[in-house]
């Protein structure tokens, strides 16, 4: 592709990955690859998943959760339990929604389980890098 002024703003194939948990393909930028102060997990879920280890962010997360047809979005097709606190409190979601996690929340486990039909998990973080302050420090 020829140079032009506005080239390096389009991203590609360079952030779409296979990874074994989810189904099919996954478009992740978590390490800074879009030159923004934004990192996004786009994943496809069809088998049950479970997210353990409780955890917190030095930054805001929105946690999507989407039925997978593209005609109603709203209906999820599984069941997302999530836990939010020190307190451990936890949430079920049945419709699609998304969970909006302040900077220094500790969350999990998030159980995605009784899926019927395929759903998306979208991940956004205010952030350029993704992780805990300590997993960026030990460049996890």
């Amino acid at each position: 592709m020829a140079e032009t002024k506005y080239g390096d703003l389009i991203h590609s194939t360079e952030l779409i990955h296979d990874i074994p948990h989810y189904t099919g393909y996954s478009m992740l930028s978590h390490e800074g690859e879009l030159n923004e102060d934004c990192s996004i997990g786009y994943h496809c879920v069809s088998k049950p998943i479970c997210f353990e280890k409780p955890h917190a962010h030095d930054f805001v997360e929105l946690l999507f959760f989407l039925g997978g047809d593209p005609t109603d979005i709203r209906d999820l097709g599984a069941e997302v339990e999530i836990t939010l606190g020190e307190e451990q409190e936890k949430h079920l979601l049945t419709t699609a929604g998304v969970v909006s996690i302040p900077s220094g929340l500790t969350h999990c486990p998030i159980d995605i389980r009784n899926v019927t039909k395929p759903i998306v998990f979208l991940e956004v973080s205010l952030t350029r890098v993704y992780g805990s302050p300590a997993a960026r420090e030990d460049g996890e």
